[in-house]
């Protein structure tokens, strides 16, 4: 793979990407520059904060030297992306659904980002040439029924940057659902203006993806958010990602999943940490994340129980880990053509096939 370069490094910030981030060495991505980066309205958070809370949001984006340790399992492009790329800014890896890098810029640097070579270089807006390739291939595609606009941050774009990607995305498809995945809810909540709400109100089908990890991060103002979002009719499934010292306890993630789910949010997934580069400190042992969602299991209803899942390294797709937390409680009986299960009580119950 190839190192990343002084060249490379010169241009980062001058608004293109390097397309050939998914290739840059593990050490280069874990090492090299992606610089803490922490949004205003993310330090207000951590400094309402108290003590454990105020630590949890710390650390998801403060730099920390353990970053530069880098494990044999990790690599710039964890997901294996690399290997559905239609083009440098369109991943299409699920037959109904593509996946659109429109910026390379987010309104804070989290840590444990999985693009993390990607986002280094803070690359601007999506250029005009790649975004018309995008939507020729979304037009000749009619398979295609979803695009996830993601990044970087969607919302970092300016709303007329914004406006005009989502007009040329709807332009293909009046039924083409269009989910907006981001943090500006925690990072950036002025970004939700009324303008922007209306908006997505006038391009639905659009899906609201924020990604919120802590019960903290559920501020007055992110909260309002939510509920203007959910307000004007638009749906909102959040995702979060399962870290080591941040929410690894059954306690936050059963707040977090609650607050989510009152203010009429669908706590959508919550994912085991990608294999990215430098990442190493923030993951939590399969064994014990399998445990903790058993625990929320018994304790959160379906609403408010996410789905886990992991993102299988190399292009795999997500998995669901329910598969392997379950395996305890499940028993298959080919010759009775049955099924056996452990109940609610800890019983066991038989259902036929």
């Amino acid at each position: 793979m190839a190192e990343c370069t002084r060249e490379q490094r010169k241009r980062r910030g001058a608004g293109r990407a390097d397309e050939h981030w998914r290739t840059l060495s593990p050490a280069s991505c874990a090492a090299d520059a992606l610089t803490e980066h922490i949004s205003p309205a993310y330090a207000h958070l951590i400094a309402q904060a108290q003590g454990a809370d105020a630590q949890a949001l710390k650390r998801q984006v403060c730099f920390a030297p353990q970053e530069r340790v880098v494990h044999a399992c990790e690599c710039a492009d964890p997901l294996g992306e690399d290997r559905y790329c239609v083009t440098p800014f369109l991943v299409h890896q699920y037959a109904n659904r593509v996946l659109m890098l429109a910026t390379g810029r987010c309104f804070s640097h989290c840590r444990y980002c999985f693009r993390r070579g990607f986002v280094a270089q803070r690359a601007g807006w999506i250029p005009n040439e790649e975004r018309e390739k995008i939507i020729t291939y979304l037009r000749a595609t009619p398979s295609v029924k979803e695009i996830l606009v993601s990044g970087g941050d969607p919302l970092t774009g300016s709303f007329a940057q914004v406006t005009s990607l989502f007009r040329a995305l709807r332009s293909v498809a009046p039924d083409l659902i269009i989910r907006l995945c981001t943090r500006a809810v925690t990072f950036a909540p002025q970004a939700f203006t009324p303008e922007l709400i209306a908006f997505l109100q006038e391009m639905k089908p659009v899906w609201i993806i924020p990604h919120i990890n802590h019960p903290a991060e559920l501020g007055s103002t992110q909260r309002a958010v939510l509920e203007a979002c959910v307000g004007a009719g638009l749906p909102v499934q959040s995702q979060s990602v399962l870290l080591r010292e941040v929410n690894d306890s059954v306690e936050t993630l059963c707040t977090l999943f609650h607050a989510l789910t009152c203010l009429g949010v669908k706590p959508g997934y919550l994912f085991q940490l990608d294999l990215a580069p430098g990442t190493g400190d923030f993951r939590v042992p399969l064994s014990d994340t399998l445990a903790l969602w058993r625990t929320l299991k018994e304790r959160l209803s379906g609403l408010s129980l996410p789905t886990l899942a992991v993102d299988l390294p190399g292009g795999g797709g997500k998995f669901p880990l329910v598969a392997l937390a379950l395996q305890q409680d499940v028993a298959w009986h080919q010759e009775r053509e049955a099924f056996s299960a452990r109940g609610i009580d800890g019983a066991w119950y038989t259902y036929p096939f």
